[in-house]
C-alpha cells in the first residue's frame, strides 16, 4: 500500500515539476527576448503546460492526503519498510533537485564568463537560471523534510542507511567533479608557466569549463562534508553505515592513489624520454606531457593522503571497550579488498614488466634485432618495476601491520574468556582437550575440573565446584561427564556456552552424529569456541560443501582471465 502511493506520488510528481520548468524557462526566455526550440516538450502550448500541471497536483494531492491520514501515517511512520520507502522518494527528490541544481549552476557560470551577446546566448542564461530556480526548489523542499526529522533525533533516520549512501555518493561525485575540473584548471596554467603559447581567445572563454565545475563542485562537496559532520556529532555511526563511509574513503583513497602514480610515473619515463631522446628533441616538446603529470601528481597527493591517513588512524585506534571486535577498521571487507587489489596490481606491473625483458633478450640471443629505443624502453620498464615495488611493499606492510592488531586484541580477548574443562574418569579426555584448546587458542584460560582424583591430577587441575563455572564463558566435557550427579545441575544453571562431547558409551547411540576420534572431537571444540568468539556462526563439522567448491573453481578462472588480461595490457604499453 505505500509501495503504491509513494510510487505513484513520485509519477505523479514528475510531470507537475518537468511543466513547471518548462513554463518558467519559457516565461524567463520571452523575458530576455530568445527563442525557445521547436521540438517537444518545448513546442506544447502555455494550456497544455497548465493542464497538465492541474491535472497531476490532483492526483498527488490526493494521495498525500491518503498518506496522512492516521490509519495510513501510523503504518507508515512506525514500520521500517514503509519508513524506507518514504525516505528513497525523498531522496529521490532530493538527488533529482540536486542535480539540476548543478548543472543549472555549471551552465549559467559558463554562459555568463562567456558573455557572448545573441539570442542564443540570452536563451541559455534564461533556461539555466529557470533550470537553478526549479532544482533548488526541489531539492531544498525534500532535503528539507529529511533533515527535520534527523535533527529531531528520530532513530529511524539516524540509523538510515539510504541516507549515508545519499551523502557519500554526493561527497564523492563533487569531489571527482572538483578534482577533475582543478587537475585541468592546473594543466593549463603550468602549460603558461612553462612557456605556453597564449590561446587567442578571452582569458575568461578558456575558463568557462573547468572554473564553473569546480566552483560548484567544491561548494556542494563542502556542503554535504558538513553535513556528514554534524551527523557524526548527533548520532553514533551504525555498522551499517560504516560500510557506506568505508566504501567512500576506500574509493576516493584508490582514486587519488592511482592519480599520483600516474602522474609520477609519467613524470619518470618522461625523464627518461629526455635523457635518451635524440638531442634535436626539444625540451618544448615535452611541455604538455609535463604539465598534464605535474597537474596529476599535485592533486593525486593530498586526494590519496587525506583520506589514507584517516583510515589508517581509524585502523590503529584501539578498540573502545564494548565495541565488537568484528567492526575494527583493520578487519573491514572494503579495506582487505582495497589493500590486497594494489598488492595485485602492483605484482601484475613487477612481473609484466620482468616478462617484457626477459622475452627481448631470449629473441636478441636468438638473432632478432632489438628495437632502436630499447634501453629507454629498459629503463622505463625498470623505474615503473620500482614503483610498483614500493606500492606492493607498503600495501604488504599495511597488511601485515592489520594482521598484528588483530593479534594483539585476539591476544587481549583471550584473556578474558575462560573455559571449563570438565572429566571424569583417567582424565585422558580432558587432557587432549587441554592441549588442543592451548595450541589453536593461545592465551585462553582453561579451568581443568576433575570428577575423580585421577582426572584432576591428569589435568593438573582442581576438584569440580558448581562455584567454578560462575566465572567461565564455555564450558566443554563429555556428556557423561556433564550429567554426572552435582555436575548437571550447575553446567544447566550457567549461562556459559556448552561443547558437549559424544563420547560412545554401550548401550547408547547417538542419532545423526558419525564416530570420530577423541582427537577430531576436540579439533572440533577448539573451532567451535574460536568461531564463536570471533562471532561467527558455530559450526563444529567445518570443511566445505560442492557449492563452495564450485564457488572457489570459478572464482580462480575468473582471477586467472582478469589477471591474464591486465598482464597482457601492461605487455603492450611496455
Amino acid at each position: 500500500r505505500t509501495l503504491f502511493f509513494y510510487g505513484v506520488m513520485a509519477i505523479g510528481a514528475l510531470p507537475v515539476l518537468s511543466n513547471l520548468y518548462r513554463l518558467m524557462a519559457r516565461g524567463l526566455i520571452a523575458l530576455v527576448g530568445g527563442s525557445l526550440p521547436d521540438y517537444y516538450p518545448y513546442n506544447l502550448t502555455i494550456a497544455e503546460n497548465i493542464a497538465a500541471i492541474l491535472v497531476w497536483t490532483v492526483i498527488w494531492l490526493y494521495l498525500w492526503r491518503e498518506t496522512r491520514l492516521s490509519s495510513n501515517w501510523q503504518a507508515i511512520s512506525t514500520q521500517s519498510i514503509n519508513l524506507g520507502l518514504r525516505r528513497l522518494y525523498l531522496l529521490g527528490f532530493s538527488l533529482g533537485g540536486l542535480a539540476m541544481v548543478t548543472w543549472g549552476g555549471v551552465n549559467l557560470l559558463q554562459a555568463l564568463m562567456r558573455a557572448v551577446d545573441g539570442i542564443g546566448w540570452r536563451t541559455l542564461v534564461a533556461a539555466s537560471c529557470a533550470q537553478l530556480l526549479v532544482g533548488t526548489a526541489i531539492w531544498v523542499v525534500h532535503w528539507a523534510i529529511l533533515q527535520r526529522a534527523f535533527r529531531s533525533g528520530q532513530p529511524a533516520e539516524e540509523r538510515s542507511v539510504l541516507r549515508k549512501i545519499y551523502l557519500y555518493l554526493a561527497v564523492f561525485v563533487y569531489a571527482v567533479m572538483a578534482l577533475s575540473s582543478g587537475t585541468l584548471l592546473l594543466k593549463r596554467l603550468l602549460e603558461l608557466a612553462l612557456g605556453g603559447e597564449p590561446s587567442p581567445d578571452p582569458l575568461l572563454w578558456q575558463l568557462s569549463t573547468p572554473v564553473p565545475l569546480l566552483v560548484v563542485g567544491a561548494l556542494f562537496w563542502t556542503y554535504h562534508r558538513y553535513i556528514l559532520t554534524q551527523d557524526a556529532a548527533q548520532a553514533p555511526e551504525a555498522p551499517r553505515q560504516a560500510g557506506v563511509r568505508r566504501v567512500y574513503g576506500y574509493l576516493v583513497a584508490s582514486l587519488g592513489l592511482t592519480t599520483l602514480l600516474t602522474g609520477v610515473a609519467g613524470l619518470l619515463t618522461l625523464i627518461i624520454d629526455v635523457l635518451t631522446s635524440p638531442a634535436d628533441v626539444g625540451l618544448s616538446f615535452y611541455r604538455g606531457d609535463v604539465a598534464l603529470f605535474v597537474a596529476l601528481t599535485l592533486v593525486g597527493t593530498p586526494v590519496w593522503l587525506m583520506p589514507w591517513r584517516s583510515l589508517q588512524q581509524r585502523a590503529t585506534r584501539p578498540v573502545e571497550t564494548g565495541t565488537a571486535h568484528e567492526t575494527a577498521e583493520y578487519r573491514s571487507l572494503v579495506r582487505k579488498i582495497y589493500l590486497y587489489l594494489f598488492i595485485f596490481m602492483a605484482a601484475l606491473v613487477i612481473f609484466g614488466s620482468a616478462g617484457w625483458f626477459v622475452f627481448h633478450i631470449l629473441t636478441a640471443l636468438l638473432g632478432a634485432d632489438l628495437p632502436d629505443d630499447f634501453l629507454t624502453q629498459v629503463l622505463n620498464a625498470l623505474v615503473i618495476s620500482l614503483l610498483a615495488a614500493g606500492v606492493w611493499l607498503y600495501h604488504w606492510w599495511a597488511i601485515r601491520l592489520d594482521g598484528q592488531l588483530d593479534s594483539r586484541a585476539r591476544a587481549q580477548r583471550m584473556a578474558e574468556i575462560a573455559v571449563a574443562v570438565i572429566d571424569g574418569g583417567e582424565g585422558q579426555l580432558g587432557q587432549t582437550l587441554l592441549r588442543q584448546l592451548q595450541q589453536a587458542l593461545p592465551g585462553i584460560q582453561l579451568k581443568p575440573l576433575g570428577l575423580t582424583p585421577q582426572a584432576t591430577a591428569a589435568m593438573t587441575g582442581q576438584p569440580f565446584a558448581p562455584a567454578e563455572l560462575d566465572r567461565v564463558g564455555y564450558i566443554t566435557g563429555s556428556w557423561q561427564s556433564l550429567a554426572a550427579g552435582a555436575v548437571e545441575p550447575a553446567v544447566a544453571a550457567s549461562p556459559a556456552m556448552k561443547f558437549v562431547i559424544p563420547l560412545a558409551q554401550a548401550g547408547w547411540l547417538w542419532a545423526g552424529v558419525k564416530p570420530e576420534p577423541v582427537e577430531a572431537y576436540a579439533q572440533q571444540i577448539a573451532r567451535g569456541i574460536e568461531q564463536s568468539i570471533e562471532g561467527e556462526t558455530v559450526d563444529l563439522a567445518g570443511g566445505f560443501e560442492a557449492g563452495t567448491w564450485i564457488a572457489a573453481v570459478l572464482g580462480v578462472m575468473l582471477f586467472l582471465v582478469v589477471g591474464g588480461g591486465l598482464l597482457l595490457f601492461v605487455l603492450s604499453i611496455m
